[in-house]
């Protein structure tokens, strides 16, 4: 017959029978966290470590959590170190473990998360350290690669919004081995250019190919760079570090060329405001010295002897010529201001672009020529700021 046991003596059994077993010393034991909770006051972890097949209670104490460099969570895949022991009041088998480490992805994850946790204690994602951007930027500078859709989206969204802006590239490659180092340097190079803006960019992709914008080197560029920059890094739903880094974050390139210019209507806008402005106020400085002169004048009117009237017109004569001289100062003023706003609206003019040497090259149609309208043999009209002429297409070549 078999023999009897306890439930206390078969788990203290199993208990010795688990501590004395050293191949359940130190060993690794890998698998997904799940249901896992903290000890409120202990500072503990509990969680399960699991397969497709089984799973394992595991516990961690506070003073190796403290130790370790990422935050656990649920559905990340980890190696659990540590000794496995049977709990022998409650007949529960768990792992006891001294460090966690990150598997695969997860551990790429928790590299990018403790990079951020240390640049924000260093201040680099503080809203005080951001700068402001200019509102009509002359110089905007392009970080991206030459290759791809993002160089022309950008192009077309600043000619469309702001002829007037010139665009600079400073190119690098968006991903790949090289591409950390490349990107430093067009960072610097453009901060040197003497551009009012900064837009760093490049179209969507992977998590694996964003990995360049969420490196501490590129963060830091983006941090330390003394031009305002705006940040476009994939789709609207990637956020990298490079991202938080920068003054202003984009969802996408064109959006961020919207961002870095303003629209030409609105400066023809202020234009016309500030014209009404200063006419309004013209009209209400005459109207004032008028009623001042007037009543004046009632006063000469009012009075009695012609000493007296002669001296009050003495005085109208003095008004009136303070008058003038104030009226005249003042329409100057507004002149010189109106003056500088159509200077400012005259060089956003495209037609202004031909007297610094360049041509508007036009099909037989009138149309600006494009690229692939070109043909061998089509008739094109050249118009420069002095002459316009007409010529035949020899040969045609693409850039």
């Amino acid at each position: 017959m078999a023999s009897t046991l306890t439930v206390s003596q078969l788990n203290r059994y199993l208990a010795s029978s688990v501590k004395q077993d050293i191949k359940l010393k130190n060993i690794a034991v890998k698998g997904e966290i799940s249901n896992l909770k903290a000890g409120y006051r202990s500072g503990h972890i509990y969680f399960t470590v699991k397969d497709s097949e089984a799973s394992l209670r595991a516990v961690m104490f506070c003073s190796n959590v403290e130790r370790l460099k990422f935050m656990p969570r649920d559905g990340m895949e980890i190696l659990a170190l540590g000794s496995v022991e049977y709990y022998e009041r409650d007949g529960n088998l768990q792992i006891i473990c001294t460090d966690l480490a990150p598997v695969g992805e997860g551990a790429v994850r928790a590299a990018v998360e403790e990079t951020k946790r240390r640049l924000e204690k260093m201040g680099v994602f503080k809203e005080e350290n951001k700068k402001k951007l200019p509102e009509s930027p002359r110089r905007i500078g392009v970080i991206t690669s030459m290759s791809g859709a993002v160089k022309h989206d950008i192009l077309n969204v600043i000619k469309r919004r702001f002829p007037a802006a010139n665009v600079v590239f400073s190119p690098a490659s968006v991903q790949g081995a090289q591409a950390e180092e490349e990107i430093c340097r067009a960072i610097s190079n453009a901060d040197k250019a003497g551009c009012d803006v900064l837009i760093l960019a490049r179209g969507g992709g992977s998590s694996e190919d964003l990995m360049t914008f969420n490196s501490e080197k590129v963060t830091m560029a983006v941090f330390n760079c003394k031009t305002p920059m705006i940040s476009a890094v994939g789709h609207e739903t990637d956020t990298t570090l490079s991202d938080y880094a920068a003054d202003m974050r984009a969802p996408t390139p064109s959006a961020a060329a919207e961002l870095a210019v303003p629209q030409t209507e609105g400066i023809s806008r202020t234009v016309m405001t500030y014209e009404r402005a200063i006419s309004n106020a013209f009209g209400r400085v005459i109207a004032e010295y008028e009623r001042y002169a007037d009543m004046q004048i009632d006063r000469l009117y009012a009075a009695t002897p012609m000493t007296i009237v002669s001296g009050y017109e003495e005085r109208v004569s003095e008004y009136r010529v303070r008058m003038k001289r104030a009226a005249a100062a003042y329409v100057k003023r507004g002149e010189q201001k109106l003056s500088l706003e159509y200077s400012r609206l005259d060089a956003l003019d495209p037609l202004a672009v031909l007297g610094r040497g360049y041509a508007i090259v036009t099909d037989s149609e009138g149309k600006t020529i494009k690229p692939e309208t070109a043909q061998v043999g089509g008739t094109i009209g050249v118009k420069t700021k002095d002459m316009e002429m007409s010529a035949r297409i020899l040969t045609v070549s693409a850039d």
